[in-house]
C-alpha cells in the first residue's frame, strides 16, 4: 500500500456528507486549529474558515459518493486536495467512537503523519465522458436482465422456447413469441418487459454514438492502438481507454495490473501463505473488460486459441483464462506507453506463426 507524504505546514480532514460535512485543520504538530461542523455544504464558508492557512494547507475527504463537487470546488480555489481511498482507510473506523466530530479529526491526524491511501482523482474536463460509458454499461446489463425474463418466461409456461438472435432487431422474435402465449396477463407481461427492451436499445445506441465520435476525435490513436489486440472491439476499447484515463499514472506495470484486479495480495505468516486477499481492490470495469477480452481472443484468432491451451494444459481452464487477461493487460500497458499495436510473436513467444495459425 502506498501512502501520501504532505508537504504542508498545515492539514484538514474533512468528514463528507450529502447536506453537511464535519471539518478539522490541524498544524503539523498535531494542534487542532478549528473543528466546526458545516451545514449545507456551504464551501463559501468553509473557505473563510480555511482562509489564515490556506497558503500552505492540503485538504483531504474520503472517496464518498459526492466527492467529485468537494474536489472540484477545492480546485478552483487554489487549494491542495488528496482524495482518500474509503476501502484501504481503516484507521478511523478502530476507534471506540465513531461520529464525524472524530472521523474528520482522524482524517487530519493520518494525513498530518502521511498515512493518507491516496486514490485517483478522475480529471473533471474527462468525468462525464466516463460516467457516460458506466451508463451504457449498466443499461447493457438490466437489459440483458429483461431479455432473459422473457425468455425464461416462455419455459414457465411450459414452451418451446423461440430461439433470439443476437440482434437490436427483435420485433420478428417478439411477434412469434407473442404468439405462443394465450394468457392475456402473460402477454401484458412480456409487452411490458419488450417496451423496456426497446427503449434501452435506443438509449445505448445514442450513447454509443456519442462515446465512439468522442474516443475517435480526443483519442483516435490509442483507440486505434487498443483494436489491434484480438478480442478488443469498440465497446472494450472504449472501456479500457476511458478507465485507464492517462497510463503514464502507473509507474509500473505491476501496479497497472493489480489496478485491473487482476492479480492478487497473500496472507502470509511465519514463512506460510494462508490465503489470498485483495481481490475486490482496484478497478472492476478493466477486470470484466481484460476477462472478456481473454475469452473472445482465443475466438477471434486460431494463435491466441492454441496459446490459451496451452495455459490450459498448465493451469486449467479457470486460472488459464485470469493468466491470459493478467498478460493482455500487460500488454495494453506497454503498447500504450509506447504507441505500438499488438505484437502476436511478443505476446504468444511463437516464432513461426504461420505454422502455428495453420
Amino acid at each position: 500500500m502506498k501512502y501520501y507524504k504532505t508537504t504542508t505546514e498545515f492539514n484538514c480532514g474533512v468528514d463528507l456528507h450529502s447536506e453537511r460535512m464535519y471539518m478539522c485543520l490541524m498544524n503539523r504538530e498535531g494542534k487542532v486549529l478549528v473543528h466546526r461542523e458545516i451545514n449545507g455544504n456551504d464551501f463559501t464558508y468553509f473557505m473563510k474558515l480555511v482562509d489564515p492557512y490556506k497558503h500552505d494547507l492540503t485538504v483531504t475527504c474520503e472517496c464518498t459518493f459526492n466527492w467529485p463537487w468537494f474536489a472540484d470546488a477545492c480546485h478552483a480555489a487554489g487549494l491542495k486536495f488528496i482524495l482518500a481511498h474509503a476501502f484501504y482507510l481503516r484507521t478511523i473506523t478502530n476507534g471506540k467512537h465513531k461520529n464525524d466530530r472524530e472521523d474528520s479529526k482522524e482524517l487530519a491526524d493520518v494525513l498530518r503523519t502521511n498515512r493518507i491511501p491516496p486514490a485517483y482523482v478522475y480529471p473533471k474536463a474527462r468525468r462525464a465522458i466516463r460516467n457516460l460509458l458506466r451508463r451504457r454499461i449498466s443499461f447493457v446489463a438490466l437489459r440483458a436482465h429483461l431479455l432473459g425474463h422473457l425468455q425464461c418466461e416462455q419455459m414457465v409456461q411450459g414452451l418451446k422456447p423461440v430461439k433470439r438472435k443476437q440482434s437490436r432487431f427483435r420485433d420478428s422474435w417478439f411477434d412469434k413469441l407473442m404468439e405462443n402465449y394465450d394468457d392475456p396477463d402473460v402477454k401484458m407481461s412480456a409487452e411490458a418487459d419488450m417496451f423496456m427492451v426497446k427503449a434501452y436499445d435506443d438509449a445505448i445506441l445514442k450513447l454509443e454514438t456519442r462515446l465512439l465520435r468522442h474516443a475517435k476525435d480526443e483519442h483516435s490513436r490509442e483507440f486505434q492502438i487498443l483494436q489491434t489486440v484480438p478480442g478488443i472491439g469498440e465497446i472494450l476499447a472504449l472501456t479500457i481507454l476511458y478507465e485507464i484515463d492517462d497510463i503514464h499514472r502507473f509507474p509500473t506495470v505491476q501496479d497497472f495490473s493489480s489496478y485491473c484486479r487482476l492479480v492478487k495480495g497473500t496472507v502470509a505468516s511465519a514463512g506460510k501463505i494462508k490465503g489470498a486477499r485483495g481481490g475486490k481492490m482496484g478497478n472492476g470495469y478493466l477486470k470484466w473488460a481484460f476477462r472478456q477480452a481473454a475469452i473472445l481472443g482465443k475466438r477471434d484468432q486460431s494463435y491466441m486459441k492454441r496459446f490459451a491451451q496451452k495455459l490450459e494444459y498448465h493451469h486449467g481452464k479457470h486460472v488459464a483464462n485470469a493468466v491470459m487477461a493478467n498478460k493482455m493487460a500487460r500488454a495494453v500497458y506497454f503498447m500504450l506507453h509506447s504507441g505500438k499495436v499488438f505484437d502476436p510473436i511478443q505476446f504468444t513467444g511463437y516464432r513461426d506463426m504461420k505454422k502455428k495459425v495453420a
